[in-house]
């Protein structure tokens, strides 16, 4: 195999790197399949759901009419045969192949001769077959399908490394909310400590009644005692507004609480 282009299948692994959709991973990877496979034209790649399959990423509209008629309650054709049975399907000629009528009579209309559909091998998303069209016929056969055959491998890789990727940085930016959350609600609590003397514990549990009784978010009841408190700040859209209450574990906090 040419260096060049073992180089290129090897660098499918990190195609997630840097994208901010998960999108852009899919039509990427429909991407590189054009460039990498010798002869093909047109790809596109789809993935299994209730009632048949989806698809996530095309080359042009013309292989959406190729899979809507796949798709369809009453379709077939190698892709959806692909993504049911994880089996590869191919079509040398389309002239001379006799299954599928009705997908091969639109994918001649757009001019396609072969095709050839691939099972991506992974463990971390729902099935998915990556479509490739020539418009030739004999494309897929030889040396192009042991190249196909790499590119779907690798491509299954590349799916389940974008899929970690996502899950990560998804992961990443709950803590990263997470602990803003516990800095404000924690400038908030100290602020009510400070300001009506109470301890810790009583302050939490004035924000955490307040939060409960307003039906908001602990975080939006800290910011609204940081904006009522800190002149300037006005970030929350709802007042400070504390909860007159005499459970035994708070003082009461109203008109009559000690100000300083």
């Amino acid at each position: 195999m040419d260096p060049s282009l073992a180089a290129e299948l090897t660098q499918l692994a990190r195609l997630a790197e840097g994208d901010e959709e998960s999108t852009a991973v899919l039509q990427r990877l429909v991407d590189h399949a054009i460039s990498l496979v010798p002869g093909c034209s047109a790809a596109g790649l789809t993935v299994s759901a209730a009632g048949g399959g989806l698809t996530a990423a095309v080359s042009d509209e013309r292989i959406t009419s190729c899979h809507d008629v796949q798709f369809r309650p009453d379709g077939s054709g190698p892709a959806q045969e692909t993504l049911q049975h994880n089996e590869p399907r191919r079509i040398d000629d389309m002239a001379r192949e006799a299954r599928w009528p009705a997908f091969r009579a639109v994918a001649r209309k757009h001019g396609f001769a072969s095709c050839l559909a691939l099972p991506l091998r992974t463990d971390l998303v729902p099935s998915a077959a990556l479509n490739l069209y020539a418009d030739r016929s004999d494309v897929f056969a030889g040396t192009t399908h042991d190249v196909a055959l790499l590119f779907a491998a690798q491509g299954g890789v590349a799916l389940d490394n974008a899929t970690l990727y996502f899950q990560s940085r998804e992961l990443i930016e709950h803590l990263q909310q997470a602990l803003a959350t516990r800095g404000v609600v924690e400038r908030a609590r100290g602020l009510l400590m400070s300001q009506h003397h109470l301890s810790s514990q009583e302050a939490f549990a004035l924000l955490r009644t307040q939060s409960q009784e307003s039906h908001r978010k602990l975080r939006d009841v800290a910011t609204a005692v940081l904006d009522a408190h800190e002149p300037g700040r006005g970030s929350s859209d709802t007042p400070w507004n504390p909860v007159r209450h005499r459970s035994p574990a708070t003082r009461p906090l109203a008109d009559d609480a000690p100000r300083t």
